[in-house]
């Protein structure tokens, strides 16, 4: 008797399931590298928590199994174990920050403090709205 395929259930951390969320901008969703395939995989990762790879067979047709370059991308951000950092759970929030230069030299940039400014004003701003929906219905007023 032929053994049965089963979808792997996955337990996705806050971190991984941003990093998947970036990741199909690219590989899904209309992105330069973009296939059924990889679209509907990293999808039901992220919504459904199901990686469906034991489910594709022989006779799956290629457009929808995922490039090998795309499971690479998706395996390394599932491997890595969710850091609880204080530096990474500050740039999952939805708020606006400067992003520091990457490289090898970790130079502090001059910061214009007009742009510090305005993006601190942005936040503000973004926290209020936010704040009065919620203490509202829930629902932003007809128009």
């Amino acid at each position: 008797m032929a053994l049965r395929r089963k979808a792997v259930p996955v337990t996705l951390t806050a971190e991984q399931r941003a990093r998947l969320e970036r990741l199909w901008f690219i590989y899904g969703n209309y992105g330069p590298k973009s296939t059924p395939g990889n679209h509907s995989f990293i999808q039901r990762l992220i919504e459904n928590g199901i990686d469906e790879r034991p489910l594709n067979h022989k006779r799956t047709p290629k457009s929808q199994i995922p490039p090998p370059e795309c499971e690479a991308c998706v395996d390394k951000i599932l491997s890595e174990p969710g850091h609880g950092g204080e530096s990474d759970s500050r740039h999952i929030g939805r708020t606006l920050h400067i992003v520091p230069p990457s490289g090898k030299e970790q130079v502090q940039p001059s910061i214009n403090p007009e742009v510090q400014t305005i993006l601190r004003e942005m936040n503000l701003r973004q926290l209020g709205t936010r704040g009065r929906l919620n203490s509202e219905d829930d629902a932003p007023d007809a128009a």
